[in-house]
């Protein structure tokens, strides 16, 4: 009998170490599956990961490739519960309190993470998000960027050259293989949206109305999926909220920030946005109360408020799809609307 126990001990600790080891298998093929841009495969795997063992380590791997499929909403909701569950986990605090500031909640976001401070003061990881907040514009990088908590998007799709540099941020129109952005240099830039997809795109300056308010035309040779994203027919009223979505000035790959506000009047030919940006705002979407693409940031004097251009106002405008889905009558939710500008908000790089 007692032979009998010993061998049933060993075959449950068999089990147990096959068992870690297909865990530790699906992790790593999900990180490499998103690497490669592969986010539905890559969530398939961390969430089979999740099933084996209540970690927070799976779960920030199902958070992360729900954010680079561009589902921040659920990503959201995942990394409120994995902070509130796993509290021994300061790593899902610290991204806890990340991703509730890009998406608009810096308020928020700060006491979330003065929380995890208060429970862990000398926590590197905390340190590093705190100095990030403390920026005009929080840009990752150093142990941000380092995997398994990564947070940023991979680069996936057409790779800029390495010395390519931050021109500003860029809106991604029409069917996705248009953009807009503000006036650069050269022939070729490469524009990434917040997903990490990148396309390399050529700079055409025919356009006289968009000279005039110092805007080109990209062309992508890669369009870039623009989602549920449509355009608005008609400019939003004065007063009325509106939503702004705008990259730290940086070259590696990331997630824009949601600023939220009432929108501003008229500005001669332009509107001011009505409510602030911080540092190098120039080409950030700016969508209306519904969600809707409603124009683009431009350069503004120094020390003036921001200005944007209304698309209703750019006669070359394209149309929307004719497939779009109908926007929402009621006020569009931050959480929504940042879903929606991670799509259509980029970065525009050029050498």
């Amino acid at each position: 009998m007692l032979k009998g126990l010993l061998l049933a001990g060993l075959a449950l600790a068999c089990a147990g170490l096959a068992h870690a080891d297909a865990r530790t298998d699906f992790l790593a093929r999900g990180e490499a599956e998103l690497q490669r841009g592969e986010n539905t495969a890559a969530l398939d795997d961390f969430e089979r990961a999740s099933m084996m063992r209540h970690e927070a380590d799976a779960e920030i791997g199902v958070i992360r490739a729900a954010m680079q499929d561009g589902q921040y909403r659920r990503a959201l909701a995942f990394v409120a519960h994995t902070a509130g569950v796993h509290l021994d986990h300061v790593d899902a605090g610290a991204l806890y309190a990340w991703l509730l500031y890009v998406g608009g909640q810096q308020e928020l976001a700060r006491r979330t993470l003065a929380h995890w401070q208060e429970r862990a003061p000398d926590d590197a990881m905390l340190a590093e998000v705190a100095r990030a907040f403390a920026q005009d514009i929080p840009a990752v990088g150093g142990v941000l960027l380092q995997s398994p908590h990564r947070y940023a998007p991979w680069a996936v799709g057409d790779r800029p050259p390495a010395d390519a540099r931050f021109a500003s941020n860029g809106v991604l129109i029409g069917d996705g293989s248009l953009a807009l952005a503000p006036a650069v240099d050269g022939d070729t830039v490469w524009v990434r949206n917040g997903l990490g997809q990148a396309s390399a795109a050529t700079v055409d300056r025919s356009d006289a109305a968009l000279q005039a308010a110092g805007l080109v035309l990209l062309r992508l040779q890669t369009p870039l999926g623009t989602g549920a994203a449509v355009s608005a027919a008609r400019e939003p009223f004065a007063g009325g909220p509106g939503f702004a979505l705008q990259f730290s000035p940086g070259t590696e790959p990331g997630w824009p920030i949601l600023s939220q506000g009432f929108l501003g009047a008229q500005a001669g030919p332009l509107r001011r946005l009505g409510f602030a940006l911080a540092g190098s705002s120039r080409g950030a979407p700016v969508l209306d109360r519904q969600g809707r693409l409603a124009g683009i940031v431009v350069s503004a004097p120094a020390g003036s408020d921001p200005l944007w251009l209304p698309l209703a106002r750019w006669p070359g405008a394209p149309a929307a799809p004719e497939d779009a889905a109908p926007p929402q009558k009621s006020l569009m939710s931050p959480d929504q609307a940042y879903e929606l500008g991670m799509r259509l908000a980029l970065q525009v790089l050029q050498r």
